[in-house]
Parts: C-alpha cells; structure tokens; sequence
C-alpha cells in the first residue's frame, strides 16, 4: 500500500514538471496532480494507521 503510495506521488510530482501546452492543460494538470497526490497522502496515511494498529 505503501508503494501505491509512493507511486502516486511520483505520477504527480510528474504531471506538476511537465510543460503545458494551451491554457486548458494548465486547469487539466492542476487537477489531475491535485487528484494524484491526495491520493498519495491518503493512502500513505491509511498504511501508516494500520502498520500503528498491527502493533
């Protein structure tokens, strides 16, 4: 869970790097990396809460 994780992270931090090539794709690569690292933190979370539960 954690390397889905992780995975996402580097998915937006990609999106984040690259050029955009119309004024469209800047709103386009706000959300999807948005989308993209909330998941990250999300799930990073959730793993860290159940190995903390697992004792």
């Amino acid at each position: 869970m954690a390397g889905v994780a992780a995975a996402s992270a580097v998915g937006g931090a990609a999106m984040l790097a690259r050029p955009v090539r119309s004024p469209q794709g800047v709103y386009g690569k706000r959300i999807a990396a948005t989308m993209a690292l909330s998941f990250a933190l999300i799930l990073a979370l959730f793993a860290w809460g159940l190995e903390q539960a697992a004792g």
